[in-house]
């Protein structure tokens, strides 16, 4: 059990640490990530002493990286003693991460880090955990935020270690530093594990940390690390305001969006501040994907030149498969930059709805007397009408190709689709996705645009065939 000496106000500052940001309700379960070391030891020797008072039910959680032999083992060995000796729920798990990382392409780092959440994951729903506890503290924070800052951060990056993240991984010591948490352990007695990989200067981390920090301590400021935390929590904050303006302005500029595709208006995007600009490409990205890995300045300045640029039409290639295309009045996030080219066509027998899957519409055909129609210019452009008398079924609907031709409606002769599109500012990659409406050999609708003048409805006509582009959901099944 934990210690019934003084803790130096350790555990209040632990508890308002928890309170301050939410991190716990009454009755929670919490799996507890403990590696062996002073600081998920410290954690869980804390949340242990703070579990009556809370009603927490605790679970430990420890992850074998198999990357330092018998050591891992060991720490593996004492986890599994020191929960078997509070009494406290445990799985240990293995994996072999440097495989993990070859097989997924992910460096050992990121391997690891991936592994372990996963791991974790998977725990805490065995044990229905709605709480996962990591033993993150303020000079890990310190450390990650000039690591970033090295690196050539954004102020993301110097916001650093979030004490609450998605919301159920918490990180109860975010406040205390270390030498607070090898106090505690001292005065309680509590056996840990020591890493001896952590001494190393052979990695940036510990070289910040036996490094760069000790000597900003000794020469520039003796609370350097109180001082990169109140940073840190000031830039959260910040981040925080800059995510709601974010989400406004995009919802404000999205022209489209579906899975593996994201459209926004361009014209739009090259009058925002250079600030949001870069927030909201980001966004757009994090939007397609779900994540940013590997997506850094460098890209999203490209994204922001290619906004910029005075021609009408460009296209870039970002990591992991995001492809970039400006097309006039459109800038596309696509994710399978192959979609651009998707081909469809459907034939249609008589009047009905028919699902076209690949853009995502429904094209519904219905008749109607012509004096049912009170005024032929009211309809909207995805609506079209024809004279019944000058169609013939069965019709076919597809994408456009190349040499299309049709009569635009009030024009005297043909044109070719493709100048059309031009004359008429459609963007590339929505000229793909526009539907053809063909009567045998005859275009008689550019889908959302224009129809074809001999299809048009006169004096004499009778019969109306109305067409309909209408959303996916929207289909009659009748």
């Amino acid at each position: 059990m934990p210690t019934k000496r003084k803790d130096y106000g350790f555990l209040p500052a632990v508890e308002a640490t928890i309170r301050r940001y939410h991190m716990l309700d009454e009755g929670d379960a919490v799996l507890v990530g403990v590696s062996g070391g002073p600081d998920s030891v410290a954690l869980l020797h804390a949340l242990l002493a703070l579990q009556p008072k809370w009603s927490l039910r605790l679970v430990i959680a420890h992850l074998n990286h198999q990357l330092r032999g018998s050591t891992a083992d060991q720490e593996a060995a004492f986890v599994d003693r020191l929960a078997a000796g509070l009494g406290i729920p445990c799985e240990i798990g293995s994996i072999n991460v440097a495989e993990y990382g070859t097989e997924n392409r992910l460096s050992l780092q990121e391997a690891a880090r991936e592994a372990r959440y996963t791991f974790y994951d998977e725990v805490a729903a065995k044990h229905s955990a709605n709480k996962i506890a990591l033993g993150h503290h303020a000079d890990d924070n310190a450390e990650s935020m000039l690591m970033h800052l090295l690196r050539g951060t954004g102020p993301l990056g110097l916001a650093g270690i979030p004490p609450v993240r998605h919301p159920r991984i918490i990180r109860p010591l975010i406040d205390l530093t270390r030498k607070k948490i090898l106090a505690f352990l001292e005065l309680g007695g509590f056996d840990h594990m020591i890493d001896r990989s952590n001494l190393s200067v052979k990695y940036l981390r510990n070289r910040i940390r036996h490094e760069l920090l000790p000597n900003l301590n000794e020469h520039y400021n003796p609370n350097m690390v109180s001082a990169l935390n109140r940073l840190a929590s000031i830039l959260r904050d910040e981040e925080d305001f800059w995510n709601h303006a974010v989400r406004r302005t995009f919802k404000d500029l999205v022209v489209g969006q579906r899975p593996g595709r994201l459209c926004l208006a361009a014209h739009h995007l090259s009058e925002l501040h250079p600030a949001l600009l870069r927030r909201l490409i980001r966004y757009a990205v994090l939007s397609l994907k779900g994540g940013l890995k590997r997506l850094g300045h460098v890209h999203v300045e490209a994204v922001t030149r290619l906004i910029a640029t005075p021609a009408p039409s460009g296209r870039l290639d970002l990591p992991l498969g995001v492809r970039v295309v400006l097309d006039r009045d459109e800038i596309c996030f696509l994710l399978d930059p192959s979609e651009k080219t998707v081909g469809f066509e459907y034939e249609i027998p008589h009047t009905q709805s028919t699902l076209i899957p690949e853009i995502g519409i429904s094209l519904k055909l219905s008749a109607c007397n012509r004096s049912e129609v009170a005024d032929l210019k009211t309809h909207p452009a995805t609506t079209a009408l024809f004279d019944a008398a000058t169609v013939t079924f069965p019709l076919q609907v597809r994408n456009f190709r190349q040499g299309d031709r049709f009569n635009p409606l009030g024009m005297a002769g043909s044109q070719k689709v493709k100048t059309f599109f031009i004359n008429n500012k459609v963007p590339r990659l929505q000229r793909l996705r526009c539907p053809i409406l063909v009567s045998g050999e005859r275009i008689i609708w550019v889908g959302g645009y224009r129809i074809d003048d001999s299809a048009k409805i006169t004096e004499r006509t009778k019969n109306v065939l109305k067409a309909e582009l209408l959303p996916a959901n929207m289909i009659n099944r009748d």
